[in-house]
């Protein structure tokens, strides 16, 4: 039987672009997505309709990969790849907001992971993460996206530690800048909530992050630097991932002033004399 390869989010960027990976080097791969199957010709995907935002949706799912463990097949890999990016003035951004993009980007793996460890445990699988460097570097009216990227940290460094003496390895993949659909999708976001005093900084801040996201890493080239990583006998903990990974590292080691500073300066962050 073929070891199976779980990706959550495979219907585009990062997690489309494993599945072929993963799907050619003879992997049962089963992908879900949201709204469209990509993959519907390749014998080695079992596309899956999934809502990480609904629990019985995937208790559903969970169900799902059970019945082909219960044919023999072994998880070698659940990637846990799903996600969204949302933000604006966190004076302005609705509570719902924040609440939604926690549902999909870290409750909803987390409750996936939960119910998968006892097959990766009898099985010695992997737990992939795709993070993100916003991990570690927290940009303005990006708050929602990158409180759940700090928060998967902690997450990942527990089970991590947890898991380590049943043969179980759990890696956290941080991409900088990634050229991947997601980018897009936030610029299409609805900001009629912002506040005039904020829109010239929002705007230039889409201009100098938003678009350098999408002029980042190839996908594909991401993909495979990232099946590389979790791949590896003994892997790291943590890899970033980007065109130039030495100067992403580096940035992670700015002092937080200077981050200030030129934050301020990049998106305009004057807001007029606003007594």
């Amino acid at each position: 039987m073929k070891k199976l390869a779980i990706i959550t989010g495979g219907s585009s960027g990062i997690g489309k672009g494993l599945c072929r990976i993963f799907s050619k080097n003879g992997y049962l791969t089963i992908i879900t997505y949201l709204k469209h199957n990509p993959l519907s010709d390749d014998p080695n995907v079992i596309s899956y309709k999934l809502d990480l935002r609904k629990e019985q949706d995937i208790e559903s799912f969970s169900h799902f990969v059970r019945k082909y463990i219960d044919q023999g097949h072994e998880i070698g890999y659940l990637i846990n790849n799903a996600g969204v990016a949302l933000g604006g003035p966190i004076e302005n951004v609705p509570m719902k907001l924040f609440r939604e993009i926690f549902e999909v980007n870290y409750f909803g793996l987390v409750s996936l992971t939960k119910k998968l460890i006892p097959e990766i445990i009898k099985n010695k699988g992997r737990i992939v993460v795709i993070g993100s460097i916003a991990g570690h570097i927290a940009l303005p009216f990006l708050s929602p996206y990158v409180s759940t990227k700090f928060a998967l940290e902690g997450f990942c460094d527990s089970l991590r530690r947890e898991l380590i003496p049943f043969g179980v390895k759990t890696i956290l993949i941080e991409p900088a800048a990634v050229a991947t659909p997601i980018w897009n999708k936030a610029k299409k976001q609805d900001s009629s909530f912002v506040d005039k005093k904020y829109c010239k900084s929002v705007r230039a801040f889409t201009k100098n992050f938003i678009e350098a996201g999408n002029k980042g890493m190839d996908t594909d080239k991401a993909s495979m630097q990232i099946y590389k990583f979790i791949t590896k006998k003994k892997p790291k903990a943590r890899y970033i991932v980007a065109k130039n990974r030495l100067f992403s590292f580096l940035q992670t080691l700015v002092p937080d002033k200077l981050f200030d500073w030129i934050f301020l300066k990049v998106f305009k962050m004057d807001y007029g004399d606003q007594k």
